[in-house]
């Protein structure tokens, strides 16, 4: 097999140095150990007379001489306590700023300006993703200090060794059983809060230190213990009187020991010390995660070979031991030349964090953060690129040679004192400058006589159409105010109620009129515009009117569920029904356009006897251009007949006024008003856009009401007078006329017919709608002078001969719109 670049891990740890290599084959997807050593120091780290830099540096020097590493790449590990992990789950949030909300997490976590650490973050997996808003996600934050850092890489920077990630261990675990033990469960990516699948305990051993992590492989908790090997040589020191290398052998060959048992009672108390650890800490996990189920017992490291030490902690705590076996490391990784080595397979459980780098390091792993610092990955990038830098140099170089000839060339042709045809170039380039500057001024003058006229062009209109601008606002106020529907009532005064209902009055009440300008129009005329104007326009074509609602219940509100577009029953009954006896005709067809204007905006013309036309909705391309938007509230308690109630009344009355009514104007002084139509006033495409239910259960307080006044129904308040009197006493102790007692009578035969009382309240159930419609400006000038020019169209037309046969008179035209009509008497 070709040889191929392969990933070196390397875990340097108190006792030894650990080193596996790692290929990746993409035929066969699998892992594959090409390689391992086993370095011991001669000393541990910790003890009291060893030099751990040196022993470090001479580990690694050893290391190289055994191995070869060019073209690989090398992974490091850290210690568990030298950096910090958090897991954070944040809120609701677009993936775009999920950066964003991690270093502000970041910041509240780490205790250290973040200047001073290097740090890294991982979206954990099974997070959901909706609309691109992370939902249901966690976050893991790995941080470590840069002076730390750096400390852990110069032993590799002096051997010319240039490592590629930086990793904690306990995540390297964590990598190692997810891609062993975890591969189907993390395979379909999918995590169910309420109910996670089950958690591994995974204790690795080291020297001095433990690492305790527990996850389901979509959640990590991990934990740093201060108990690990060197505890137990230390404690048999202590029991056994030996020294420490003796008791370090020892441990190592316990099973070997004269008194075996004896050796393990003397490290008992560290059993139970580790096992109070682990309880604790499995206990508070228990309490953050309650919904979480421990499935088993992971044990890593070389100090857990200790005999009895699996078994004791998998009894007391109550978890399967889940063995990480010669069988268990063949199943996801290929490579029987280092699986079968005896050095290998008795020094098994301390690779595990090796194959967690191998794993990182060819991208198969589930957690890939880096604390390499990026200094030093962009120093990297840029020695990488000296030598294309410095042949792109050189080929620019030449470049810019042989452009230098060319150019030389041909700026020799033109040099300004050469002579051809017998005029030199400074000559000929002088006469051109000369002429571009000539024409330079002329067009500067042209463009400012241009620019004067468009000035004096604007000036006039502004001079002209002043007058008629200020009186723009006057005439649309008094085109809603006339076009508001009213009640036949003597002027000033407020009609009874009892007299004439609340609910039968035709008044509308106007709340609030509000504008908006828009340079396009369309940006207004949307589709659920479209739409509804679509339905004003076939009602207004003569389609069949809508079935009404049925009445609701005295003091319940109408559903408006019950018809489309918040409660408008338009559209309700079919097509072809005929409308009710007691209902009003269909609304007659809009305005007709003045004569050899245009008709209403994009309405389809119903066709003669036939039913009405509505046009293509995709030919209704409403208002074109700029203009004003005005939206009008309003209410009104005409809702008795359930015919003419709600909606229907505001589009039988105000909005087939904005569409059919005719307004009266001055004209100037000394002419006679004239009437203009709503499309001449720019007026159009007025919509119902808030159609809600009829208020059932609104009441209007009564004017006329007079409340009880307390005390007034007998020995309750008789006290309220003055000195103790009766209401009504007066001082020399009679009773004012109307008060108790008839003036000369003793004692009343009838009580007298008390008067009515009035109502404190009125029922007026209340319609509250906003319409909207579109006024683009037209100028008084600009209508009149399309009016003549209308009539001097009508004028010539009508000059034209008739093709009638002879001795037949043509009739008079008729007026085509309702302006002439009314301005001629019609």
């Amino acid at each position: 097999m070709a040889a191929t670049s392969g990933v070196w891990g390397l875990d340097i740890g108190h006792c030894a140095l650990k080193a596996l290599r790692c290929e990746y084959d993409d035929a066969n997807q699998v892992l594959v150990a090409t390689a391992f050593d086993y370095i011991e120091h001669p000393k541990i780290l910790s003890q009291p007379d060893a030099n751990p830099k040196e022993l470090v540096r001479e580990a690694i020097a050893q290391f190289l001489q055994r191995n070869s590493v060019r073209g690989d790449r090398i992974v490091i590990s850290v210690p568990g306590q030298s950096g910090l992990v958090r897991f954070f789950e944040p809120p609701p949030v677009d993936m775009k700023k999920l950066a964003d909300i991690v270093r502000f997490e970041a910041r509240q976590a780490i205790p250290f300006p973040l200047e001073e650490v290097i740090w890294d973050y991982q979206l954990m997996g099974g997070a959901n993703e909706v609309d691109g808003f992370l939902m249901e996600a966690e976050v893991g934050l790995v941080a470590m200090k840069r002076d730390q850092v750096y400390e852990a890489l110069e032993p590799y920077r002096e051997a010319d060794m240039e490592i590629g990630i930086v990793q904690l261990g306990p995540i390297c675990t964590y990598n190692f059983v997810a891609h062993s033990l975890m591969t189907d469960t993390l395979a379909a990516d999918i995590y169910d809060a309420d109910n996670p699948p089950e958690s591994f305990v995974i204790i690795s051993m080291g020297t001095d230190t433990t690492d305790l992590v527990v996850t389901n492989g979509f959640r990590i908790w991990q934990r740093n213990m201060p108990i690990g090997g060197n505890h137990f040589t230390k404690q048999l020191t202590k029991e056994l009187k030996l020294t420490f290398a003796k008791a370090e052998h020892l441990k190592r060959n316990v099973r070997e020991a004269e008194d075996a048992k004896a050796v393990i009672q003397a490290m008992r108390p560290i059993f139970n010390d580790l096992l109070t650890e682990v309880q604790r800490s499995v206990g508070f996990f228990q309490n953050i995660e309650r919904k979480a189920q421990i499935g088993g017992l992971i044990m890593l490291g070389n100090a857990v070979k200790l005999p009895g030490l699996q078994q004791y902690l998998s009894k007391n705590l109550g978890y399967e031991l889940v063995n990480v076996d010669h069988d268990q490391w063949s199943a996801r990784l290929a490579g029987q030349s280092v699986l079968s080595s005896p050095q290998f397979k008795d020094n098994m459980h301390a690779f595990a964090v090796c194959y967690g780098l191998c794993l990182q390091g060819l991208g198969q792993a589930k957690f890939d953060t880096n604390l390499l610092p990026k200094e030093m990955l962009t120093e990297r990038i840029i020695r990488a690129k000296k030598p294309w830098a410095l042949a792109t140099a050189s080929g620019l170089m030449l470049a810019f040679a042989v452009n230098f000839f060319f150019e030389y060339n041909a700026w020799y042709k033109v040099h300004p004192q050469r002579v051809q045809d017998g005029v030199t170039w400074e000559a000929a380039m002088k006469e051109v400058d000369n002429v571009s500057s000539q024409f330079s001024r002329n067009e500067q003058e042209d463009s400012g006589r241009v620019k004067r006229l468009e000035e004096l062009v604007s000036l006039g209109k502004e001079l002209s159409g002043n007058s008629d601008r200020r009186v723009l606002w006057m005439e649309l106020l008094k085109t809603i105010n006339e076009a508001l529907p009213r009640d036949e009532a003597a002027v000033g005064q407020v009609p009874d109620p009892k007299v004439q209902p609340i609910s039968q009055r035709k008044d509308i009440h106007i709340e609030y009129i509000e504008s908006q300008y828009f340079p396009n129009l369309q940006v207004w005329f949307t589709e659920p515009i479209k739409r509804k104007y679509m339905e004003e326009l076939a009602r207004l074509q003569g389609g069949p009117s809508p079935a009404p609602d049925p009445v609701p219940p005295s003091g319940v509100p109408a559903d408006p569920a019950a018809a489309p577009d918040g409660g408008d029953p338009a559209g309700a009954a079919p097509a072809a029904a005929a409308p009710p006896g007691n209902a009003p005709p269909p609304p007659p067809a809009g305005p007709a356009a003045p004569a050899g204007g245009p008709a209403a905006p994009n309405a389809a013309v119903p066709a003669a006897g036939g039913p009405a036309i509505i046009g293509d909705p995709a030919e209704i391309k409403g208002p074109e251009g700029s203009g004003w938007v005005i939206e009008i509230k309003g209410h009104h308690f005409f809702n008795e007949d359930i015919m003419t109630w709600g909606g229907v009344h505001v589009r039988d009355s105000f909005l087939k006024n904005l569409r059919e009514q005719t307004v009266e104007f001055p004209t100037g002084p000394g002419r006679p008003p004239t009437r203009f139509t709503m499309e001449e006033l720019g007026i159009g495409f007025s919509v119902l856009t808030v159609d809600p239910p009829i208020d059932q259960t609104h009441r209007i307080p009564n004017p006329f009401y007079e409340p009880v006044a307390p005390g007034a129904g007998g020995m309750p308040g008789m006290m309220e007078g003055p000195g103790g009197m009766m209401p009504g006493m007066t001082p020399g102790g009679m009773i004012a006329p109307g008060m108790g007692q008839a003036s000369g009578k003793t004692k009343p035969d009838k009580k007298e017919k008390e008067e009515p009382k009035e109502p404190p309240f009125f029922s007026a159930p209340k319609y509250t709608f906003v319409l909207q419609f579109c006024w683009q400006e037209q100028l008084l000038t600009e209508r009149l002078r399309k009016r003549q020019q209308e009539q001097i169209q009508q004028q010539l037309d009508q000059q034209q001969p008739s093709e009638q046969p002879p001795g037949e008179q043509p009739q008079p035209a008729a007026p085509d719109n309702k302006v002439a009509a009314a301005n001629t008497g019609g």
